[in-house]
């Protein structure tokens, strides 16, 4: 077997892991928020076993297939609006200084989750979306979007926690 058939099969297996994943937050309401994020911690393995051409490529069917699969939209949307950081991180990592890096993460993340939500609520016009933002409080929207950004500072570290672990792995194989 060539190295780029075991590549395409490890790229088939991960996109359908990932969908699979991405499927859960529909299923498990807790879920809608940390599926995406398993799912794109998948983009890892394939980032650094294959290529960022091969992972780009499977976060685009992850994407496609979770949009048109998945039970819940909002969890689907998220992974195509941010699904993606895996695959930036290293460069966004190269910042200098730090401080940089991280002020471009966080205002990647705070963009795209802003877009997201305008497109929710104002094209697709999601009824339930629009109904839980007009009953929901002023500071609980806030306390949503504070902690919202440390769980994705937390998101980051743990990327970089299981890029070290599988790279420490891979070089014990």
């Amino acid at each position: 077997m060539s190295a780029s058939t075991k590549q395409l099969a490890l790229c088939g297996v991960m996109t359908a892991l990932a969908v699979a994943l991405l499927c859960l937050g529909g299923l498990v309401p807790v879920a809608l928020y940390i599926s995406p994020m398993l799912a794109s911690m998948v983009l890892v393995v394939i980032r650094l076993e294959c290529s960022p051409r091969h992972a780009w490529t499977c976060f685009a069917a992850t994407a496609i297939l979770g949009l048109l699969l998945g039970p819940d939209k909002e969890a689907s949307s998220l992974y195509l609006f941010l699904g993606y950081y895996p695959l930036l991180k290293p460069r966004l990592d190269a910042i200098r200084p730090a401080v940089l890096g991280w002020v471009a993460k966080i205002s990647l993340a705070a963009a795209a989750i802003t877009a997201m939500y305008a497109l929710l609520l104002y094209v697709f016009a999601l009824d339930g979306l629009e109904e839980e933002f007009a009953t929901a409080l002023r500071w609980v929207l806030i306390t949503c979007i504070v902690l919202g950004a440390a769980v994705f500072v937390l998101f980051d570290m743990i990327l970089n926690r299981i890029a070290a672990i599988y790279a420490k792995r891979r070089k014990k194989q």
